[in-house]
């Protein structure tokens, strides 16, 4: 299924429907036009008892990171020191395979290949981008249609490197349209950016590209884990199918502190599989989510 916005589904996940009415819940909460509808919506008994349901029954992922500035990054993301756990569940994590072929193997990948197949036919195409100056330039051109500044997008601290990777996607014309940057930490990596350009009109299928370049340069790196910060019940509903379609799920994580140093990859590395800009059915070449 292409994403379309259409027919989306949330039992695709255990506590799926359970995610999609806590989310419904928070999202009444917050978006309350007045101090006694927020209220109202607060003490609504069914989401309270989703958002219980789903705090109750996610199944617990710990997930280890270094003590490396990297690992620091990451495990602020997911705050034990709070009380209550939305820092850390319910959170996306994405397990990854030793290859990006294997990834994209399977029925459950079948809307992204699909969707591949639409970013190639479209000639939109992504690369990794090792250039501070580059990634700067991409971030200033999606930044300014949305009415803001690149360094809004990335921080100036956040440059390439073995533990910051960048991946960009561009239109037929050779436009910038979309960025991803995540950090490394040993076998975990960190989904820090995902952004496309607004009123795009490839914007939705280009996601599923460039989260697949991304993917494979991960693989690349020996990353065999990808997360996500911030709750999921404060994301989209858009998000959260794009979630299920490029395998995702939703956890309750529990972070840990490795004993040595960093920590060392689950797996060796892989040489990279290049961006093409044919997908191919079935084991498609990767192009890139953004």
């Amino acid at each position: 299924m292409a994403d379309d916005g259409a027919g989306r589904r949330s039992s695709d996940w255990p506590l799926g429907a359970e995610i999609e009415r806590a989310a419904r819940y928070v999202q009444d909460v917050r978006t309350a036009r007045s101090r006694a509808a927020q209220l109202r919506a607060a003490t609504s008994r069914e989401g309270v008892a989703a958002v219980r349901a789903v705090l109750q029954h996610l199944p617990r992922r710990p997930l280890t990171f270094s003590a490396s500035p990297a690992g620091e990054e990451l495990r602020t993301w997911f705050r034990p020191d709070r009380r209550l756990p939305f820092n850390r569940a319910p959170i996306a994590v994405l397990d990854l395979p030793g290859t990006p072929a294997d990834y994209l193997r399977g029925r459950s990948r079948q809307a992204l290949r699909t969707n591949l197949t639409r970013a190639a036919a479209l000639g939109l195409s992504c690369v990794s981008v090792p250039s501070e100056d580059e990634v700067r330039r991409v971030a200033a051109a999606i930044a300014a249609g949305r009415g803001t500044s690149g360094d809004k997008l990335v921080r100036y601290e956040h440059r390439p490197g073995p533990q910051r990777l960048f991946c960009a996607a561009h239109d037929v014309d050779g436009t910038p349209m979309g960025l991803a940057q995540a950090v490394l930490d040993g076998p975990r990596a960190g989904l820090v950016l995902m952004i496309s350009s607004l009123g795009h009109e490839h914007a939705r299928v280009v996601r599923y590209a460039l989260h697949t370049h991304l993917v494979a340069d991960l693989i690349a790196q020996g990353a065999s884990t990808v997360v996500v910060g911030g709750s999921m019940l404060l994301t989209s509903e858009g998000t959260r199918y794009f979630q299920r379609r490029t395998g995702f799920v939703p956890v309750r994580v529990e972070p840990l502190v490795a004993r040595h140093g960093a920590a060392a990859p689950s797996r060796p590395t892989v040489a990279p599989i290049a961006v093409r800009r044919s997908a191919e059915a079935g084991a498609a070449r990767p192009v890139t989510t953004g």
